[in-house]
Order: structure tokens, then sequence, then C-alpha cells
């Protein structure tokens, strides 16, 4: 028989598929996409804590009461999307394209997690703050000095928040789930801060100077609560500086070193700004009179205040700056009902990430900041923004209310001071 007609009948014969009918490769978008059609759960071995079945069947179970579709992937980062900005966002959009609305969440092992939902009603327009407020509760509760979720913990939390979006998860849903072997990951050989009871260490430095590309100079470094200024919830409480640790890794100087990575700000920030402060706007509407007038209640009118009137300026940081003030407003609208909540802090690297749950010491400087779960492990991606004259540029290293309090990380009156800084521009 010929040489080329043996070989087509080899490869029918082991089941060579047609081209038309070539599976994607392995390990891009294209390939959980197809996995996702079959199964909406998606947990690798990477991601699971040591049981992919055991970590398939809980987002499984408690998807059940969600409502609406549900489609979960925990999963090493896409071959096709990595070194690029926003994966898991970029994902869970090319995710819905394909699949359809409901409700998505995504999380790699080289990005931070990202969740949304699509033709959920109610669901589309929450905010995950019951789902913060539970992990925060877990870690607080856990063994160790540094307990720290991990990505299943934070999905399961998510979708059983799914089924009622507006609600707390019960104390009793939390402490159950956080008391499972797969709740929180090992501890890590970075150096942290010391940080007391579950509280974040806010650091307001009266005099410094911010250079990212590896040195963060504080002359003086104080402990911050939110101020009583316009209305701030608690007085400003001035303490020592957290202890001092060697950084786990010293950064690269502007001194003839490079420059960290940076994450854009996104092109559609100002929707996002103006959707979420109109969402706290709803909140604060439905305020009782008395919680209107409560330091809290007073606290959310300062923060929509300053939010509308950065946003107007179409600067992008300005933007991203009006999201944080809107992610404050809804927490003190949560706090006028429950006090006990603490105040939100954005992450210092990127405050885009959401809210912070550590306080570390930031690379290669003499400070400790809040920073999101993923930013604790990682701290090479800050917020940047393109300015005319000299490109991209992180955005603590610019001349903006925002370099100064770290968008609220570094301080506790955030909207105070952005309205200060907006009247002296006047």
């Amino acid at each position: 028989m010929p040489l080329l007609p043996s070989l087509a009948v080899a490869a029918l014969l082991l089941g060579a598929p047609a081209d038309g009918a070539a599976e994607p490769p392995a390990g891009t978008v294209d390939a959980m996409i197809e996995q996702l059609r079959d199964d909406p759960i998606l947990v690798q071995p990477s991601m699971a804590m040591g049981d992919s079945g055991l970590a398939h069947d809980l987002l499984t179970e408690a998807a059940a009461d969600a409502g609406v579709p549900v489609y979960v992937v925990l999963a090493d980062t896409p071959t096709d999307l990595a070194g690029t900005d926003s994966m898991s966002e970029q994902a869970a959009a090319l995710f819905r394209a394909e699949l359809g609305d409901g409700l998505y969440h995504v999380e790699f092992r080289d990005g931070i997690s990202y969740t949304r939902s699509w033709g959920g009603g109610e669901l589309d327009d929450a905010y995950l703050a019951p789902v913060t407020y539970a992990i925060e509760r877990a870690e607080s509760n856990a063994a160790g000095e540094y307990p720290r979720a991990s990505a299943l913990l934070e999905a399961v939390l998510t979708v059983r928040w799914a089924a009622a979006p507006l609600d707390e998860l019960p104390d009793s849903v939390v402490d159950d789930y956080a008391a499972q072997p797969w709740a929180f990951v090992a501890e890590t050989d970075y150096d942290r801060a010391d940080s007391a009871a579950a509280r974040w260490v806010a650091l307001l430095a009266t005099t410094f100077g911010l250079l990212v590309a590896g040195a963060i100079i504080t002359p003086v470094v104080l402990r911050a609560k939110p101020a009583t200024g316009r209305g701030g919830a608690t007085g400003r409480r001035r303490g020592s500086a957290s202890v001092s640790v060697p950084a786990r890794r010293v950064g690269p100087t502007r001194a003839g070193r490079g420059l960290p990575t940076t994450s854009a700000v996104p092109d559609d920030i100002a929707a996002t700004a103006t959707r979420q402060l109109d969402d706290a706007r709803r909140r604060l509407a439905g305020l009782s009179p008395e919680q209107l007038t409560s330091p809290a209640g007073t606290a959310a009118a300062d923060a929509l205040e300053a939010g509308d009137l950065v946003l107007a300026t179409g600067d992008p940081l300005d933007a991203v700056g009006a999201t944080v003030l809107a992610a404050v407003a809804v927490r003190e609208t949560e706090r006028a009902t429950s006090p006990k909540r603490e105040p939100y802090r954005p992450c210092f690297v990127n405050p885009l990430h959401g809210e912070a749950r550590n306080t570390v010491r930031i690379d290669g400087s003499s400070i400790d900041a809040p920073v999101c779960r993923d930013c604790n492990r990682d701290q090479d991606r800050f917020l940047a923004v393109r300015r005319r004259l000299r490109g991209s540029m992180p955005y603590v290293e610019t001349s903006t209310v925002w370099a100064r309090t770290g968008f609220g990380a570094l301080v506790g009156d955030l909207a105070a001071q952005v309205l200060d800084d907006r009247s002296a521009r006047r």
C-alpha cells in the first residue's frame, strides 16, 4: 500500500478528529467555555484546597438556591489571558457572551476574583458587602496569627449570598464553612505588620512622599480612625506606629531602577462610578430620619457629595475616587443600622480591587498599608493613569488628594479631605 493512503487509514483507525471538530487548546478561555457548557462549576486542582470533587459538590449545592444560572471558575490562568489586566473580568465577559446570563464568579490563580450577575434582577446591582463582612468574620475568628480565606471559601460564600443578595449571610452558615479544613490557606512566610483584633490599621502620614518605584517615605506614621470632621462616624485616634519589620522584598527605587508593572484605569470607569453612586444614593434614601442624621448617615451623605463633585471633573483618577467614595457611602449606610461594621478601606495598591483585608508592609517602603487578599501576595500592579507628558504613571506619583490619602487607605476621613481639596482649588 502506498505510504500516504496508509497514513490516512491509520489516522482513521486511531480516531483522529476532523479539523472542524478539533477541540480548543487546553488551558484557554475557549476550552473553559466548552467545559462550562457541560458543567457550570469548574474547579481545577490548583484552586480546590486538596479535593476537587468536594469543592465541586460544595459549590453545586450552594448554587441550587441561587434562583439564577450560576457559573463558577476557580482555575489556573488561561494561557490566552496571561499577563493581561483584569483577567477574571475579561474571562467573565467572554463566558457570558457564549453561555448567556447568570451569576459569574471567576478567580484565577494569578489574579483577583471577579463577580458579576447579568439578567438577575436585584442581584445585578447588589453590592458584595455581605460576602466581605462574612469573610471578615471568618478570618477574625480563625486560628493562627494571620488567617486568610481561601478562594474556595470566598466562592462558596458568594454563591450562597446570591440567594438573598440584600441580606447578610447568617453567622451560623459562615461559621460552619469557616470551620472546614479547606476554608483557609496555609500561612505564608510573608512578613506582615501586626494588626489587632481584625481592626484595620490605617496610617496617616503628616508629611510623606510616595515613591512607588520602590520607596514610600513616611517621616511620621500614625494610626487613624474615621474623623468627626464633616460628619465622620467616630473621632480620630492617634497612637504609636505599627511594629516595624523588614520588608519581604526591597522594591526598585527611582534611582536607576525600573518601575513596577501597573494596572491601567478602565475606560468605562466613569459609568461604573455613576452606577455605584446612584446605588449608594438609593441606600441612603432608604434610611430612617434618625439614621440619616446619625454620624454614619451624615458620613454617607458627605461621601456622596464628594463623589459627585470629583466625578464631574472627567479625570480618570477622580472617577476611581468616586467609586471608592460610593463604597464608603454604602458602608456608612450599613453602619447606620449595624454600628459594629468596620469603616470601608480600599486596597492601597489598587482601590479598584475592592476592600482591603490585611495590613502589610508595602514592598521597599517604610510604611504598612491595608491591601486586598491578592495584593497581600503580590504588590506588583499599582493603579496607574496616563498623563499627556509623562505617559503611564502609578497613581501614588501624582500630585493629587488620591496619592496623599491612598484613596482612603491611609486616612479615616477621605470625604472630608476630598471636599477640602476641592474647596482649596476654587
